[in-house]
């Protein structure tokens, strides 16, 4: 929750979300302003070193530098650094076995992604829907 609730104080307690284009990530450095996006009620300019815990921080821009040196077409001004995403959609989560990934007692049942309380967005759900998949595919 401290991250979330940081990240909505620097969104201006607003729907905005709080971001940062990658290379001032990197600098630790608030952008100037941020490229136009689809996210709808949009994007408020930030230090998201502010916003996440430092050892992610440290990480993201540890990696952020990695990608620079192997495929730096992505380290661009133009990529931006968005947060958070977190699981708050599903107010329950519907049990499943950590080997199978079934429900224990329905055998097929395979819970999964948001719905299922296992994933908060969309990166997260795409994540554990292709985990789950493949169970069932074993499983089935």
């Amino acid at each position: 929750m401290e991250v979330e609730r940081a990240a909505w104080n620097a969104g201006g307690r607003t729907q905005m979300a709080p971001a940062q284009r990658m290379t001032d990530f990197v600098q630790q450095k608030q952008s100037a302003n941020l490229p136009e996006c689809s996210y709808q009620p949009g994007l408020t300019s930030v230090d998201m070193h502010a916003v996440l815990p430092s050892f992610i921080a440290e990480s993201l821009k540890d990696a952020f530098l990695q990608l620079q040196k192997i495929q730096p077409i992505y380290f661009t001004n133009e990529a931006v650094v968005v947060g958070v995403e977190s699981r708050t959609s599903a107010p329950v989560r519907i049990p499943r076995d950590s080997d199978s990934l079934q429900h224990p007692q329905i055998a097929g049942l395979f819970p999964s992604g948001e719905g299922g309380g296992y994933a908060g967005g969309i990166v997260s759900a795409a994540i554990d829907g292709s985990k789950v998949a493949e169970m069932a595919c074993l499983n089935l």
